[in-house]
């Protein structure tokens, strides 16, 4: 059951899709909801430290400060609005050491959601979603940054390799299928295969056995189309709310780095996506 969800909360100034999602998400799932807001310090290298004034520092802080601020007044006003209590977390620190704490937060949460990152905006979100996808141990859902829907989950495609990560996804977001009209497993041919991956078949006995049907549904790319191009072109005609997908990446100097398919879907994502790894 999903019954306590951490949200962050974007830093600036506008509306918060994630807020608003996550709000409307509690609501219909009878949880308690959690907004952690980031006042952001200016991450200056020693070598650099001349070069700004004491009080060119203390305004950012300041401005960080009322950022975060607005950021709160926002989860508060939605909140209220599906007459949720709420709650509030605050941390303090720069970009990297803020979503650090995040992903250690997020430890004790049963779902963490956090914002699409803004290709034309400066932010945080893209780490945010690193650190609790790998540091967690634990779901993040991905809300798109323009996204202007409620939460629903009654249509839900699985975009199902049968790998490890995949399998995962789906055991994290058993709750959400258990309520689902719809549950499809999307499985894309690409050619590759892997002898420790399990077909889409086994996927659907195994969920039957949660009393869970599921539509199986093989999707070849033509011409050019690459695995997220197939998989967006499927949500958009089938409907769907809500995709579940492993999250993919590899270690580097013991620093997770996010993998191609995974960070393609990211930055193109139609509906909210339902990550674990």
């Amino acid at each position: 059951m999903i019954k306590d969800i951490l949200v962050s909360l974007r830093i600036g100034e506008g509306p918060d899709t994630a807020v608003d999602y996550a709000a409307s998400a509690a609501a219909a799932l009878g949880a308690h909801l959690t907004g952690v807001a980031v006042s952001y310090e200016i991450d200056v290298p020693p070598v650099y430290t001349e070069a700004f004034s004491t009080d060119f520092i203390e305004a950012q802080r300041v401005e960080s400060q009322r950022l975060a601020q607005l950021a709160v007044e926002r989860f508060g006003e939605a909140a209220r609005s599906l007459g949720l209590p709420g709650e509030i977390r605050t941390v303090d620190g720069t970009p990297g050491g803020a979503a650090e704490q995040i992903g250690v937060m997020a430890r004790l949460y049963d779902l963490a959601i956090v914002s699409q990152a803004d290709p034309e905006r400066m932010g945080a979100e893209e780490v945010i979603t690193e650190a609790v996808l790998f540091d967690s141990g634990r779901p993040v859902l991905l809300v798109p940054r323009n996204y202007q829907k409620p939460f629903s989950a009654k249509r839900i495609l699985v975009a199902w390799d049968g790998g490890r990560a995949a399998a995962r996804a789906v055991a994290e977001a058993r709750p959400l299928l258990a309520h689902a009209n719809l549950v499809e497993a999307a499985v894309v041919v690409t050619g590759k295969k892997k002898a420790d991956e399990l077909p889409g078949a086994d996927l659907a006995r195994h969920l039957a056995r949660h009393e869970k049907t599921v539509e199986l549904r093989r999707l070849v790319p033509s011409g050019d189309e690459g695995i997220v191009d197939v998989l967006l072109k499927e949500v958009a005609a089938r409907d769907i709310d809500l995709v579940v997908m492993g999250g993919y990446g590899h270690s580097r100097l013991r620093e997770f780095v996010l993998g191609g398919v995974t960070r393609d879907i990211l930055e193109r994502m139609t509906v909210p996506l339902f990550l674990a790894h």
